[in-house]
């Protein structure tokens, strides 16, 4: 899970001298459609046909951004929908930041749209407070001429909020897409015949998994739960224990969660957890990248982590052909519930986002210009067009009008490759006329998510720790007080004194300070 104390540093002046050369190469294409004509007398450029155009500096991912077979009908079609002509800046992904880094630093140099990776970060807040972007929010409250735009999550728009002023439109991400999950039957041989829905149920069938062979194999060789150095679970669990995301709202103020009594009810669950041997004494060493492997394995039974985790292990499960260990005739399952308690965690919401430059549109119609094409862009023709490609080349549609994708092209040689860059998928995260054809495993993500984004706690305070210069300055380091304090007390190193001792650290290198900045930000935001 990416934390949002987590902030990046903004690019020094000497590396960014030293990538100058490299970066200044840039990745420019403009995939005409028509020569364009320079702007004159600060009106908007357009092409020979009348299209107006912008220029759009986003991440390549292969290099062959709109640049192969069949890669010019895609650039018509979306030209002819948008009615708009777009320059591109493709900048390799291995180096954006630092490309990113040094356009901010040229500021009367910029392209009219600019992408930016993960959340705020130091340096985009500092030149946004320099007025390098358009303030977008009455644009974005114009339902008529933004249908997609306008209906953007007003929360997620908090976490790219600059003093009062949204500079950016995200690149959506589900929101709901933390949760529980679980064997389906391991569930039914150890005599569960519903979905855990409280803290005791999940506490009840943890225990049966570690204890009451669910496997069937007559020896003790099973476990609970699976759970990782990664801190993504343990928050997960906490929010079902009502003490926030983060920070939370109590009495009209901000609190870190970690000074709730919920927050501490929610660890010593957890000891008792590891205490009862529901999960392995060595979880704290289990890599993020291998903790799913446990379940695969039979291991264990119940994962807590993203919804599509829980699939991919049901669909491991299917491709190796793991029995299910009470019908053998049937692959085993897993059932993804989501949210207990009636809570979970929710997402920022967004991974990235794209910003007006004042230096490249510099008129209100080349803003209007821009947003224009990115609200088209989410319509479900663009997002097909964007996501699967063409037709006959890339998918075909099967009897029931759904898309079917073939194989036969890898991402880089699709013809479409690069174009889904520009995508916000607001309000919406993929095409549903027509609908990519799902198999059980993916039907049930999807509808998992749906349920969970009802149920999602959201980190009040995302806006305000963007805009914090406390938090760029000291966040990253007093988040790893707590978080190895917390690993500390679930196994038993450390008692309620010694946590109290941690958080007592965290104040006095910087949290104090930390909490009052939040607060004020928070107390002066006339929009909450």
């Amino acid at each position: 899970m990416r934390k949002t104390w987590k902030k990046a540093m903004s690019v020094t002046l000497a590396g960014a001298m030293a990538l100058s050369l490299a970066a200044c190469g840039g990745g420019s294409s403009s995939n005409d459609g028509g020569e364009t004509k320079k702007a004159e007398g600060g009106s908007a450029a357009t092409t020979e046909s009348g299209k107006p155009t912008i220029t759009f500096m986003t991440t390549s991912f292969y290099g062959t951004d709109l640049k192969n077979e069949h890669s010019d009908e895609v650039i018509k079609r979306y030209e002819d929908y948008t009615n708009t002509h777009v320059e591109w800046q493709w900048e390799a992904n291995d180096t954006y930041k630092e490309k990113l880094g040094l356009t901010l630093m040229d500021k009367d140099n910029m392209p009219m749209v600019l992408t930016a990776s993960g959340d705020l970060t130091a340096n985009v807040v500092d030149a946004a407070r320099k007025g390098a972007f358009w303030d977008l929010t009455p644009y974005l409250q114009d339902a008529e001429a933004y249908p997609n735009l306008s209906q953007a999550n007003p929360n997620v728009l908090k976490a790219l909020t600059v003093d009062g002023k949204i500079i950016g439109i995200y690149r959506a991400r589900a929101i709901g897409r933390f949760g529980f999950s679980y064997r389906t039957d391991w569930a039914e041989a150890v005599g569960i015949t519903k979905d855990p829905e409280t803290i005791e149920e999940v506490y009840d069938m943890m225990y049966k998994f570690t204890y009451e062979d669910p496997d069937g194999n007559g020896k003790d060789d099973t476990y609970g739960l699976e759970m990782t150095k990664y801190t993504g679970p343990l928050d997960i669990i906490q929010t079902w224990f009502g003490c926030g995301n983060e920070w939370v709202e109590q009495d009209g103020k901000l609190v870190p969660v970690h000074q709730t009594e919920e927050f501490m009810e929610a660890l010593k669950w957890m000891r008792k957890i590891y205490e009862d041997g529901l999960i392995r004494k060595d979880w704290a060493t289990v890599d993020s990248g291998t903790f799913q492997d446990s379940c695969k394995k039979g291991e264990s039974g119940c994962f807590i982590d993203v919804m599509d985790s829980g699939k991919r292990i049901w669909t491991y499960f299917n491709t190796n052909d793991v029995k299910s260990v009470v019908d053998p005739s049937k692959n085993a399952s897993m059932t993804l519930v989501g949210p207990i308690n009636g809570k979970t965690l929710a997402t920022s919401g967004f991974n990235g986002y794209y910003m007006i430059t004042k230096a490249g549109a510099k008129t209100e119609e080349d803003v209007k210009n821009c947003l224009h094409f990115l609200d088209k862009m989410c319509d479900d023709e663009m997002l097909i067009l964007a996501d699967y490609g063409l037709e006959g080349v890339t998918y075909d549609l099967n009897e029931a009008g759904n898309i079917v994708k073939r194989n036969a092209l890898e991402p880089q040689q699709s013809p479409s490759s690069g174009l889904n860059q520009c995508l916000c998928y607001i309000p919406k995260l993929e095409s549903t006329s027509p609908a990519l054809e799902k198999d059980e495993p993916n039907l049930a993500q999807a509808a998992a998510y749906a349920k969970n984004e009802q149920y999602a706690v959201f980190n009040p305070a995302l806006g305000y720790l963007a805009n914090s210069e406390v938090n760029a300055e000291v966040g990253t380091d007093i988040e790893q007080i707590i978080d190895d304090a917390r690993t500390q007390y679930i196994c038993g190193q450390i008692d309620d004194a010694g946590f109290e001792a941690a958080a007592k650290q965290w104040l006095e290198r910087g949290g104090d300070r930390l909490v009052e900045e939040i607060n004020k930000l928070y107390q002066e935001d006339t929009t909450k």
